[in-house]
């Protein structure tokens, strides 16, 4: 305890001292001895927050030649997913009614789903400008499948109604409910029919669709002890935050949102915190970056400061929560740098993500490394500086710290 800490504290404990006194001897009351000591009741959960998992060509194609096995995707990085809940974007639609295709209108098999819920993905946002790719019905189909593969998903639902509920996950005491949002999707809703489909939409510069996220927010806060947006935003590739990405940010958190998790630039954007007006600090990734893609095509350590980079770049982002005596708060958070490498797969080449530190460590341990190693080795260590000093806080509040990975 420092020497100013220790004298403020001690401050502070006279005045409270000298104001029960003399409240004493204003009035007569006795002193009673407490019966039973009052329980602090501390129950706690971990959440972690990926980016967009995207299903281009290449990936749907490596996948097919490993007979159709999406769990070569995650076998580097589900270790890395350890938490009581693991949140993505799912930027696909999956139908096993149609075969698999990626851009401009993305389609996986299920297994997709089997392979995300195995390395430890709990809830998917649905709401991205992918979501109705195949249509009203695919939709549907899609919803019928993560259900299937035992996850909860958000920011579409069969009906209207069903979308904009926020769902709710309860764990070791702790109820995190989920909303999510997109800005728009590619392919339009056909006119409004009894029973159709629906996804969450929150228009760039839109005051009605603002004001009716915040609506549901606030409707969210009444049954939850942690309110987590999901909001599917912002610019492709932009490095910083619009203004209307910040405006809605704060209005939500003010609302009652505790954490905001931004994609579709598809790059890292800052990680901000905020404090709202009745003491609650919230936490907000503008961007997560990419997860799962293939953006970084032709990137190696020649080329590792090409504006191409900035698209492998993605972190798992860490959030620990508190609930203590019936208010929740977050107590920290942690990211952990991640980058798309391309390499030798089971069958096949693919693209897939790994944790760069373990990466690193994995590299530096072989007993002896030729040059395609050598390079692999100094372009890590480029993307990782780069990934740490991008999210150092330079700009905004720094509300998140670096981990590193411990090889296993």
């Amino acid at each position: 305890m420092s020497h100013d800490f220790h004298k403020s504290f001690t401050l502070m404990l006279s005045i409270l001292l000298t104001g029960l006194l003399s409240a004493c001897q204003q009035q007569s009351w006795t002193l009673q001895p407490q019966q039973a000591p009052t329980p602090i009741v501390r129950t706690d959960m971990v959440i972690a927050a990926v980016g967009d998992i995207m299903m281009p060509a290449s990936i749907q194609r490596a996948v097919a030649r490993n007979g159709h096995n999406y769990d070569i995707l995650f076998e580097k990085i589900s270790r890395d997913l350890h938490a009581d809940l693991t949140f993505a974007n799912l930027e696909t639609q999956v139908d096993d009614t149609s075969a698999g295709s990626g851009y401009p209108k993305f389609n996986a098999q299920s297994g997709l789903l089997t392979a995300l819920r195995k390395a430890g993905v709990g809830v998917l946002s649905v709401a991205n400008n992918h979501a109705l790719d195949a249509g009203p019905a695919g939709l549907v189909r899609t919803l019928d499948n993560i259900e299937k593969a035992g996850i909860i998903f958000t920011g579409a639902g069969r009906t209207k109604a069903d979308a904009e509920q926020a769902v709710s996950v309860t764990t070791n005491g702790v109820t995190a409910a989920f909303l999510a949002y997109t800005y728009g999707t590619n392919e339009n809703m056909p006119r409004k029919k009894k029973g159709m489909p629906a996804v969450n939409i929150l228009r760039a510069g839109s005051e009605p669709d603002l004001a009716a996220a915040a609506v549901r927010v606030r409707r969210a806060r009444t049954a939850a002890d942690l309110i987590i947006v999901s909001l599917h935003w912002g610019e492709e590739y932009a490095t910083e935050p619009t203004v209307w990405q910040r405006r809605v940010a704060g209005e939500l958190i003010e609302a009652g949102a505790d954490v905001i998790l931004g994609h579709h630039p598809h790059v890292l954007q800052p990680i901000e915190s905020y404090t709202a007006q009745d003491g609650r600090q919230g936490l907000i990734a503008f961007s997560l970056g990419n997860f799962v893609s293939s953006q970084n095509f032709g990137i190696a350590n020649r080329n590792r400061a090409d504006a191409r980079a900035l698209r492998g770049d993605g972190i798992i982002l860490t959030i620990f929560t508190r609930k203590e005596r019936g208010r929740t708060s977050i107590t920290r958070a942690e990211y952990l740098p991640v980058w798309t490498v391309r390499e030798q797969a089971g069958k096949t080449t693919v693209f897939r993500p790994v944790s760069i530190a373990r990466e690193i460590a994995r590299i530096e341990s072989a007993r002896t490394r030729g040059l395609e190693e050598e390079n692999m080795l100094a372009l890590l260590r480029y993307r990782n500086a780069f990934i740490v000093e991008r999210l150092s806080g330079k700009k905004g509040g720094h509300a998140a710290s670096s981990r590193q990975a411990s090889p296993r």
